[in-house]
């Protein structure tokens, strides 16, 4: 339970305790949007933050009571979280309600999940109400409130001058690990560039920008020919599994009684990831072309994918599923030229280039050996070749 790695937690910079539910009012959405937006703004290390409702902290000893919020009139469903954020922001943060059973009764769970790239959060809507002596309180439009320490900043004021840099600077991933930075960089798919290449034209290097942060770029070496492999040559299945950990249905593709291939191969490539001039990382990834037509109608497709090698899925820790390979920083350059160098007319133009992943063996990357064994009635057969006609 989430309770249990956070009760014996103070209140801080990422956790904050709310002795019962705001109030179900104008007044209550008040204190709900602003406690959301210091905590989402908060510069703590934390990753995800949490707003825990049902807890009473005791300030000079630090002791917690529980108070059960079942029985709260005020409670609200996740859904009620969301919909209050988004009439009054035009980005939020990702919001998850979590209720959990104690020892005393029943607590909820506001848990905050932000995005750097999307700092800092603000409303673009005033939002006000009355106090019962009359006073308004607001929060107010696109002014930054933030967390530090287990102090919010009031909203009558704005954060300070060092933290709204700071915000920025987080905006801008310099907090993290230049691989993270990278990682970062490439969920913001559309902001990098590739510069227009000419035919006969000579270049430098073949490299993407990052348009926000010029200093990052990834370099792509030229296509040699002596690594290129031609799918009709392979030896058996065995080749094309261990060289691309595509399954067996992948490759079956080519042999459906419809249609042929041809001119079908697959060759490794390496790429660089550069940083302020500095060289970081390099990573191998395999391109695959297949071309074919249909015979009924005579339709030629073209079908070109990235994906990692064998030797870098390796670096991807406890590889075990689609999702695993999804969040790694290899497998988001693979997304990049995919996207890239995409055919106008190809169906997968209004796909996303993960439809690939659905092709990979995952029983053969987690035990090779063994699923090898287990198959060999199939795997060591030749590849059929086909022949355009």
């Amino acid at each position: 339970m989430l309770w249990d790695n956070l009760s014996a937690s103070v209140e801080n910079d990422y956790i904050d305790f709310k002795q019962e539910w705001y109030t179900n009012d104008k007044l209550g959405d008040v204190d709900m949007i602003h406690d959301i937006l210091c905590m989402s703004n908060s510069l703590t290390d934390s990753s995800d933050r949490y707003i825990i409702i049902g807890i009473e902290e005791d300030k000079s000893t630090k002791e917690k009571i529980i108070h059960d919020v079942s029985g709260d009139n005020n409670c609200r469903k996740s859904a009620d979280v969301i919909q209050t954020l988004r009439n009054y922001m035009s980005v939020i943060p990702n919001i998850e309600l979590i209720r959990e059973q104690t020892d005393c009764g029943f607590i909820d769970i506001i848990k905050i999940m932000t995005v750097a790239r999307e700092l800092p959060y603000v409303l673009n809507k005033e939002c006000q109400a009355q106090k019962p002596d009359g006073k308004k309180v607001t929060v107010r439009k696109e002014w930054i409130y933030s967390r530090n320490s287990d102090r919010n900043t009031p909203k009558d004021e704005c954060c300070t001058k060092a933290e709204l840099e700071e915000l920025f600077a987080r905006k801008r991933g310099e907090h993290l690990p230049v691989l993270e930075r990278f990682s970062m960089y490439l969920d913001d798919i559309k902001n990098w560039k590739r510069p227009r290449r000419y035919e006969n034209e000579e270049i430098s290097e073949d490299a993407y920008y990052y348009t926000k942060n010029h200093k990052f770029k990834i370099v792509i070496h030229p296509f040699t020919y002596d690594k290129l492999v031609k799918t009709e040559k392979a030896d058996n299945y065995v080749q094309l599994l261990t060289d691309t950990a595509l399954c067996k249905a992948y490759w079956d593709y080519r042999n459906k009684p419809n249609h042929s291939c041809y001119d079908d191969y697959y060759y490794w490539f390496n790429v660089e990831l550069w940083a302020d001039n500095t060289l970081i990382d390099v990573y191998s990834l395999l391109h695959i072309f297949i071309k074919y037509f249909l015979s009924d109608s005579h339709i030629t497709e073209k079908q070109v994918f990235y994906i990692p090698t064998i030797e870098d899925l390796g670096r991807i820790h406890n590889l075990k599923a689609k999702k695993d390979i999804e969040k790694s920083l290899v497998w988001k350059i693979c997304k990049l030229i995919f996207s890239s160098e995409l055919i106008g007319d190809s169906h997968f133009s209004i796909n996303d280039a993960s439809i690939i992943l659905d092709e990979l063996n995952y029983d053969y990357l987690q035990n090779p050996w063994n699923y090898i064994k287990e198959n060999k009635d199939w795997i060591y057969q030749p590849v059929i070749q086909r022949n355009s006609d």
